[in-house]
C-alpha cells in the first residue's frame, strides 16, 4: 500500500474512533508505523489531510455517479442506480461517512466548509438531472423540492445503518426510497425551494490548463505500475501544453485513465475543460 493511502486510511480510523481534535499526528504515525517526517512528506498539517480525505471520497463518488447517470438508458432506473452507488459507497467508506456525520470540524473551519459545500452543490446537480429525466411528469417548480426530499432520505437512512448499526438490505432500501420519492413526485404541490437555488447547484468546477497540468503532475508521481495510464496522462498533458490531438483521440485517452482510481477526478475535470473549450 502506498504510504499516502495508508496515512489516509489509518487517520480515518482514528478520527472515527476519537474525533478530529483528539487525534494527533503522533497517533496517526504510530498507527501507520511510520515517522513524523514521512507524514509531513505527504501532508503539511491535519487540515491538509482532511482536505485530501474530502477530495478523495467526494471526487470518487461524484465521478462514479456522473458516469452512471450518463450511461443509464432507462429513466426508471436512474434514481435507483444513484441511490445504490451513493449508499453503497457510504457503507464501504463507513469511517469517512461516520466521521463527517458526527464531527464538527466543518463548522469552525471555513475553508473545509466551503469545500464540502462545493461538492454538495455538484451532488445536488446530479440529483436534479435525475429528477428532470425520471420525474418529467412532475411540475418543474417542484423539482428542487424533490432534490431535497431525496437528500433527506439518503441522510436519514445512512444514519440508520452507519450510526445505529442497523442491518439493511441495500437493494431493498433503494427500492423503498424510490417508491417514497415517486409518491412525493406524484402528489406534492407546495413549493418551498425556489428557482434561484439552481444558480447555486449549477456551479461546475473550472480548471485552467495550468491547474490541470499540475493535477496530472501530482497523479504521475503516485502512479508507477500502469504503463497505459502513465502514457495516456503524458499525452493528455502534452496536448494541454500544445494542442495537436483530435477530440476522438483525447476521448480515447480519457477512457484509458478513467478505470484508474487515482485518475477519475482528473478525467472528469478534463472532460469539463473540453466542454468549455467547445
Amino acid at each position: 500500500m502506498v504510504k499516502k493511502q495508508l496515512i489516509m486510511e489509518k487517520s480515518l480510523e482514528l478520527f472515527a474512533e476519537n474525533g478530529f481534535e483528539a487525534t494527533s499526528v503522533q497517533q496517526i504515525t504510530e498507527r501507520c508505523g511510520i515517522s513524523k517526517g514521512a507524514f509531513y512528506l505527504y501532508f503539511k498539517s491535519k487540515d491538509e489531510l482532511i482536505n485530501s480525505l474530502i477530495d478523495h471520497f467526494m471526487t470518487s463518488i461524484i465521478t462514479e455517479l456522473e458516469q452512471s447517470v450518463s450511461a443509464t438508458q432507462s429513466r426508471e432506473e436512474l434514481l435507483y442506480n444513484f441511490l445504490y452507488i451513493s449508499l453503497g459507497e457510504f457503507q464501504q467508506q463507513s469511517n469517512f461517512a461516520k466521521f463527517f456525520m458526527t464531527e464538527q470540524v466543518l463548522s469552525y473551519n471555513k475553508d473545509l466548509f466551503e469545500r464540502m459545500q462545493t461538492y454538495m452543490a455538484m451532488f445536488n446537480r446530479i440529483i436534479y438531472s435525475i429528477v428532470e429525466r425520471q420525474f418529467a411528469q412532475t411540475p418543474p417548480n417542484m423539482y428542487l423540492d424533490l432534490v431535497f426530499t431525496i437528500n433527506g432520505f439518503v441522510k436519514s437512512y445512512s444514519e440508520l445503518f452507519l450510526l445505529d448499526n442497523y442491518k439493511l438490505d441495500l437493494s431493498l432500501l433503494c427500492k423503498s426510497i424510490v417508491e417514497k420519492v415517486t409518491l412525493v413526485a406524484q402528489n406534492a404541490t407546495i413549493q418551498v425551494v425556489t428557482a434561484d437555488y439552481l444558480a447555486y447547484i449549477n456551479q461546475i468546477p473550472k480548471y485552467t490548463k495550468d491547474q490541470l497540468i499540475e493535477l496530472i503532475n501530482t497523479i504521475q508521481e503516485e502512479i508507477r505500475d500502469d504503463s497505459l495510464v502513465e502514457e495516456s496522462l503524458q499525452l493528455l498533458k502534452a496536448d494541454l501544453q500544445e494542442p495537436t490531438l483530435s477530440r476522438v483521440v483525447l476521448v480515447g485517452l480519457l477512457k484509458n485513465i478513467k478505470e484508474n482510481e487515482n485518475c477519475k477526478w482528473c478525467a472528469y475535470l478534463y472532460e469539463k475543460f473540453l466542454q468549455n473549450e467547445d
